[in-house]
């Protein structure tokens, strides 16, 4: 499952309804006390109810109501769900998705009480004709006796599945009457619908910005508690067998006893049914943690090392998802202000990381900050801006939303020379080494007459194309009028490989801008294996940065500033050249020096 939205009413700052749209990725900008956090908490309400816990205090001020409504939205739902031992079904067939296709859950927490506990009700399109409506609500014995009142053939259903028996309860009235309503699904059979419900919903995990330091600090554990629901998911079908073999052997103990109940009771025994009344909670039979040698609690250490430790839990998660399959339970990383007492090279590597974890499969990412560092490299998409007047509230989408953003977080773009003619966008500093030694020796051998720095185009580095240090360049080249293009890697891992950036030149170039991305992976694979002495393994769509790290233990960030220099004109042609479709023969990066050589003329 997938966040979709969420709905917030009546909580804190948000006393009318707010609806915030999440994407993989998404991004809370805002001033001190405007209501980012409280997205945040809002979600880990609803989630755990834990970390942070709904209070009577958490009512909105001045509102005509006692309760506090938390809706979340999810979509990408499973195709299908076990809710009897062994039947399957459907959300849609359950009648439990709203107008959208969706699966809306909607948490009441009523204040009147010192702690409150959430009600739980799906808001869905149900039937609302008697004796049709009610169905989830029904054990067994009384779905048989609704099936038998309605005059439904016994050979229609299976009477071993709740499931079965209301589906032909169901498609015995041709003409349903179905509307929205919001169903009550914590009584009764609707539990244990939704009992499995929840084992479909994301793990969601937030690591706050300002947390007290004790002995069980979650701003360590948590990460660590995921972990565990990680491996859980991932040995799931095994730990599903173990517990379908005890669930098994329960019940053949159960029924043992019942027959013996039996020879006693004969009525007694009859009314008896063995049922299990919960699902196993294998993640609280788990508890890591992480201890230094020294025997000194990381609680104890600076801010900065404890949230180093999340840094390198996030890149760790990048790398293994990179390699890993498939996994059905999604999971939310929600984090407040990552670049907090983080050196910046550290809050930069924790932003490359939630890029890739957003990137991967059943992964969201949630974050604050105030970093114009950190907001400049993310996607447009991604930002929301909160603001506050009497109440909360959140923007997304427009021109004028990410011209707010910009102002909040000072980003700016780099500084453009007076002289300046054109400019090619560039995703970052090692393209220019790139461009600089490409021009150099492509001038040298006479086949350009100047150099990028001689025509007066200068190399703007922004991140990528979506980000918001992209789009404040592109205000910028706007207003001034001067001519651009756009320089992009490819990121394919294949030929036919549609990545995000091949889309974003195809995009400007069908606008008429002159936009390239390398046919190559990336510009580390334009190297030629006779600088490393052939030892290095180099095609076309390879990790080169990873493989001249095994051979010589190079830093994947130096690999083309250390190497590209001692690239020759020849060597240059040579990993460049290709043939189209039609057999004719390119040199593909000249071809693209040259062309954004008449940017200018």
């Amino acid at each position: 499952m997938r966040l979709k939205q969420i709905k917030i009413k009546n909580f804190r700052g948000y006393k009318d309804e707010t609806i915030v749209d999440f994407d993989n990725l998404t991004a809370f900008i805002g001033k001190n006390d405007v209501g980012k956090s409280t997205i945040l908490e809002a979600l880990e309400i609803f989630f755990n109810n834990k970390m942070v816990v709904c209070e009577k205090d958490d009512l909105s001020v001045g509102v005509d109501s006692d309760s506090i409504f938390i809706t979340c939205i999810f979509d990408e739902l499973p195709d299908e769900i076990v809710v009897d031992t062994s039947s399957k079904t459907s959300l849609k067939d359950e009648n439990l998705l709203n107008s959208n296709g969706d699966l809306e859950i909607k948490k009441t927490f009523k204040c009147s009480s010192a702690k409150p506990k959430p009600e739980t009700k799906i808001i869905c399109n149900h039937p609302i004709d008697d004796n049709y409506n009610d169905l989830l609500l029904l054990k067994q014995v009384d779905l048989k006796k609704r099936a038998v009142d309605l005059g439904i053939d016994e050979n229609k259903y299976d009477k071993r599945s709740n499931v079965s028996i209301r589906q032909a309860i169901l498609s015995s009235k041709r003409d349903l009457t179905i509307k929205e309503i919001e169903l009550e699904v914590t009584k009764e059979d609707a539990k244990k619908v939704y009992g499995v419900i929840e084992t479909f919903l994301p793990i969601y995990a937030l690591f706050q910005s300002d947390r007290s330091s004790s002995d069980s600090d979650k701003e360590i554990a948590d990460p660590m508690s995921v972990a565990v629901s990680q491996a859980l998911q991932e040995l799931q079908t095994e730990i599903n067998k173990i517990k379908s073999e005890v669930q098994k052997k329960a019940i053949e103990t159960a029924g043992r006893t019942l027959a013996k109940l039996q020879e006693m009771d004969e009525d007694l025994a009859a009314s008896l049914v063995p049922e299990f009344k919960s699902e196993p909670k294998f993640d609280s039979l788990f508890k890591l943690s992480i201890k230094s040698d020294d025997d000194i609690s990381i609680n104890k250490r600076g801010s900065g090392v404890r949230r180093l430790i999340l840094l390198n839990f996030f890149r760790a998660e990048a790398e293994r998802k990179l390699s890993e399959a498939e996994r059905n339970k999604s999971i939310i990383y929600a984090f407040e202000e990552p670049e907090t007492s983080q050196h910046p090279s550290h809050q930069k590597l924790l932003i490359e990381a939630f890029l890739e974890l957003a990137s991967k499969e059943n992964t969201q990412i949630i974050l604050t900050t105030h970093t114009p560092a950190l907001g400049g490299l993310l996607p447009t998409t991604s930002l929301r801006l909160v603001e506050k007047s009497d109440k909360s509230q959140v923007s997304n989408g427009s021109d004028e939303v990410l011209q707010k953003i910009t102002e909040t977080l000072g980003v700016l773009p780099d500084p453009i020379s007076n002289e300046t003619k054109g400019l090619i966008l560039i995703e970052g500093k090692t393209d220019i080494i790139f461009f600089e030694h490409l021009c150099k020796v492509l001038k040298e051998s006479g086949e350009i007459d100047k150099t990028f720095k001689e025509a007066k185009i200068a190399l703007v580095p922004t991140g990528g194309c979506d980000n918001l240090k992209s789009w404040i360049t592109m205000k910028t080249v706007d207003q001034f009028g001067l001519p651009f293009g756009i320089f992009l890697d490819s990121d394919r891992m294949f030929p036919t490989d549609q990545t995000k950036n091949t889309a974003t030149i195809d995009k400007n170039t069908e606008h008429g801008r002159i936009a390239f991305c390398t046919r190559k992976r990336e510009a580390e694979n334009y190297l030629h294996p006779d600088i490393f002495g052939g030892s290095v393994c180099i095609t076309d769509y390879n990790d080169v940065k990873e493989e001249v790290k095994k051979f010589n233990q190079t830093k994947e960030s130096k690999v083309l500033k250390n190497y590209w220099p001692k690239m020759t004109i020849d060597q240059i042609h040579e990993q460049e050249k290709y043939r189209d479709n039609n057999g004719t023969e390119h040199f593909e990066l000249t071809e693209i020096v040259k062309s954004f050589l008449t940017l200018v003329g």
